[in-house]
């Protein structure tokens, strides 16, 4: 009788502690769903960003506690969730953009994007974003770097990896962009990067760049405010293969009357003031097929920002020794009646 009593006593205390718990995780749960509220607000406008909206917002949440996490430990976080651009609500891209941007309200009111038209270079690529963005950080300059990575199968086409570069850059706070190679890198602690209100800046004038020479050269890094870049309808998307983009932009900035300004006798360094990556293992395309060289040398009055089509493929937030950049993957179609030389022709096997 004593023994079903003391069984009946501690199957009563088990129950208890079994409910208490209960409560207690249950309070627990309705804090953490507070904090995942204040974090990622549900707002229902009707605007055409609110796609998805419950599955995006709980990808934020889980972002943000990913960073939360990581940084208690004093470690920088290696990503965020993929974003697109097609499928995201625009309160709460901003709300990823602002926890990840670099920018300082007290560095000034301008902010630049730095535009690297990309491909296969991984290696270069994570000596350059960290660079990068220790450079303009010393310099207190706001910035984010946008790396366009071409993912179709056709040539090379730097031009019109830029055009989309600026798009996304202005749509993003930027004020004005930074045609930027990414094997280009500075070593001069004085060059200029700052906001080019009266015309296209050539940071990497043919005084300074230690390969190209030629006096209407504006490649490696070319520095152009929004309203002039729209001015020159971007740059022509007719370029597939290696060179003479930057030639034929060369043309529409004298074309509009626009000044080029570059360093003068104030920076010392000469050739010493980039670094530059030679890479032998990587071949340029220089291919020329029919009816491409008539056109690389001609001015291109039809194509530009207003006829610019692309696919957005995917887009990332990619950390490289905790300095941030976003990476966007392109698919660029191709109109073989305006360029047939977009793609390398394929050699038939003997038989």
């Amino acid at each position: 009788m004593i023994y079903r009593t003391l069984k009946q006593r501690i199957l009563y205390y088990l129950v208890l502690c079994l409910i208490l718990s209960l409560i207690g995780k249950i309070f627990f749960m309705n804090n953490e769903c507070k904090k995942a509220i204040t974090l990622a607000p549900h707002k229902h406008e009707h605007d055409p960003w609110n796609i998805n909206e419950h599955q995006i917002e709980h990808e934020v949440y889980k972002a943000i506690n990913k960073i939360r996490r990581t940084s208690d430990r004093d470690l920088k976080p290696i990503g965020v969730p993929e974003i697109d651009e097609d499928s995201t609500r625009k309160d709460v891209f901003e709300l990823v953009d602002d926890k990840l941007s670099t920018k300082n309200k007290d560095w000034g009111p301008h902010q630049i994007g730095i535009i690297v038209p990309f491909r296969n270079r991984f290696e270069e690529l994570k000596e350059f974003v960290p660079y990068m963005h220790d450079y303009l950080n010393e310099k207190k300059i706001n910035h984010k770097i946008y790396v366009i990575n071409q993912v179709d199968s056709h040539r090379f086409n730097r031009a019109m990896l830029i055009n989309i570069g600026f798009k996304l850059a202005r749509n993003e706070s930027c004020d004005y962009i930074a045609m930027h190679d990414v094997d280009l890198m500075p070593v001069n602690k004085d060059l200029n990067y700052g906001y080019p209100e009266l015309g296209p800046f050539h940071v990497s004038g043919p005084n300074l760049h230690p390969k190209y020479h030629y006096k209407k050269f504006v490649g490696g890094i070319l520095l152009l405010n929004i309203e002039h870049f729209l001015d020159l309808n971007g740059l022509s998307n007719k370029f597939w293969g290696w060179g003479r983009e930057d030639d034929e932009f060369y043309m529409r900035i004298v074309d509009k009357g626009y000044k080029i300004f570059r360093h003068g006798a104030e920076i010392t360094t000469g050739y010493d003031t980039f670094k530059h990556f030679h890479g032998t293992e990587r071949k340029r395309d220089y291919l020329q097929l029919p009816g491409q060289r008539k056109s690389m040398f001609s001015r291109d009055m039809m194509t530009g920002l207003d006829t610019l089509e692309y696919t957005l493929v995917k887009r990332q937030f990619l950390y490289i020794d905790g300095s941030l950049c976003s990476v966007i993957d392109v698919d660029l179609p191709c109109d073989v009646a305006i360029t047939p030389w977009c793609d390398v022709p394929v050699k038939k096997k003997k038989q």
